[in-house]
């Protein structure tokens, strides 16, 4: 048991787009009873070239009274509004799909009948992309300015809903001052190891490079990224690997300038020979990364390689070594690990920080609901939900990969890695009909779900999971008045999108 009601000293390690949000979660639940510090290293920088947020950004800035227009002016983030794939198919950067924020539509919309979405049905059942039913495509394709798209969702509401384009470095600085500003501590030093009583295993101070005297632990967090220095360094608790069905390993990050006069809406993830490559626009120019497999490419090929495909001289920054997994319990005694501390798959479709602050917002409701008095059982049940979100993770991103394309050795590699169990079956139901909120439960178990089954059905359509027939079976059985609605929405898109008809993205 957990009794937070007696706890004063809390700890978090390491600072980072983690560790403050962690801070500020830690605030919002004691408020001024408790001490919250955050311990920084001067020795560690912020990880990140260019870092994009999923649904879940914006509402965690809600959550923490944090101004959404004040966060972008005082880090230069920019609206995000989906994931733009471009040559996942067949190498060539004029074939795209989008896998867009969107409303996801509901019964009481009228637009959902027996968890089939007629419209995004039909779309599917004559070869035309999803995201040409969803309202922000024309600002993507316009390559709208800023204040157009602000313009665009105060019109559309809930419609359109988006999240951000950020430099980490920037974002980290702006909530370590909002975060100071509440009351919050900051200590500056290096962290020698962790106190850790024999008897009950539970941390009881930190040791740090120039003090006698142990910085009193309560319960931390440790957000100390790849240094893992809770579950890993001091309890020696194993990585749960999940290399057999994701192979990328490395990633050269580095910045350009934007090529176009407004930033794009979209993260860009182009396919590269051993990997893929991240274009995210931030204010002042674009970060990007080459995430590869180092048994299919060597660093200095891959940057040979990232220089011919945009055609410039690029400085890389330091190569970033992972591997894909996580933690079995991130919840430990009076520990709790979260960001890459916690676990990392690769940075596809920003799950790191959607993980990060689904499960920061986790902890903070879990406590909360539990009256501050946290029973084993209780954190045993976090941790079982925590791993189910994982795998729900790995199965999103395996399905990016389950593509057509075989023309370099990673392709042919990667397309034929094993399939996750989970994920296999899905696949199986997804040739007769089209993905279905139930069909994520498995992943879900009390927790919010990061990606909804249209987000599923989106990427599937785009890597040719999902057969155009699955759509026409779910529309067979629908009342033939919502079909024929169903068919004039479509007639409506290749009027206003010609170049819709015949592939999924517009070329």
């Amino acid at each position: 048991m957990l009794n937070f009601r007696a706890m004063r000293d809390f700890v978090v390690l390491g600072g980072g787009t983690a560790g403050w949000f962690a801070a500020l979660e830690l605030h919002r639940l004691f408020g001024e009873r408790a001490s919250i510090t955050v311990v920084e290293s001067p020795r560690v920088s912020v990880i990140g070239v260019g870092e994009g947020g999923i649904l879940n950004l914006p509402a965690a800035l809600q959550r923490y009274g944090i101004d959404e227009d004040e966060f972008a002016s005082k880090t230069g983030a920019v609206i995000k509004l989906g994931f733009e794939y471009a040559g996942w198919n067949t190498g060539r950067d004029d074939e795209t799909f989008y896998h867009l924020f969107h409303h996801v539509p509901q019964r009481v919309d009228r637009q959902s009948v027996d968890s089939i979405v007629p419209w995004w049905a039909m779309l599917v059942a004559h070869g035309i992309g999803v995201q040409y039913a969803v309202d922000s495509l024309p600002l993507i394709l316009d390559n709208a300015s800023q204040d157009e798209v602000r313009a665009a969702r105060a019109s559309a509401g809930e419609r359109m809903p988006a999240s951000m384009h950020f430099d980490a470095h920037r974002v980290a600085a702006w909530l370590k001052q909002v975060a100071t500003s509440r009351g919050i501590a900051l200590r500056t030093a290096n962290v020698l190891g962790l106190d850790v009583a024999s008897e009950s295993g539970w941390v009881r101070g930190l040791r740090l490079e120039g003090e006698e005297a142990l910085l009193p632990v309560d319960f931390m967090v440790d957000a100390s990224g790849f240094a893992r220095m809770a579950l890993q360094r001091t309890y020696g608790m194993p990585m749960r690997s999940f290399g057999e069905h994701l192979i990328l390993d490395r990633a050269i990050p580095f910045y350009i300038a934007h090529p176009r006069k407004n930033p794009r809406l979209v993260t860009r993830s182009l396919a590269m020979n051993a990997g893929w490559m991240w274009q995210i626009p931030e204010h002042e120019r674009v970060g990007c990364g080459y995430v590869f497999s180092s048994a299919h490419i060597g660093e200095d090929e891959a940057l040979a390689e990232i220089e011919a495909r945009l055609g410039q001289k690029v400085e890389p920054e330091r190569t970033i070594s992972f591997s894909a997994g996580h933690f079995e319990d991130v919840w430990v005694g009076n520990v709790m690990a979260v960001g890459l501390a916690s676990g990392f798959i690769e940075p596809l479709e920003a799950t790191s920080i959607g993980q990060m602050l689904g499960q920061v917002c986790a902890f903070g409701d879990t406590v909360a609901a539990s009256g501050y008095v946290v029973p084993r059982t209780t954190i045993r049940t976090f941790n079982h939900r925590n791993r189910l979100d994982w795998e729900g993770i790995r199965d999103f991103l395996r399905l990016h990969y389950d593509v057509r394309r075989r023309d370099t050795a990673f392709w042919r590699d990667v397309t034929s890695q094993a399939l996750p169990e989970s994920y296999a079956a899905l696949k199986e139901a997804w040739q007769h009909r089209l993905p279905r909120t139930v069909d994520l439960n498995a992943y879900r178990a009390g927790h919010v779900m990061h990606f909804d089954f249209t987000s599923w059905m989106a990427v599937g359509q785009g890597v040719g999971v999902i057969p155009e027939q699955a759509a026409a079976a779910d529309l067979a059985g629908l009342p033939r008045g919502v079909v024929l609605e169903a068919h004039e929405f479509m007639k409506g898109v290749t009027r206003r999108f010609p170049q819709a008809v015949g592939g999924h993205a517009p070329h």
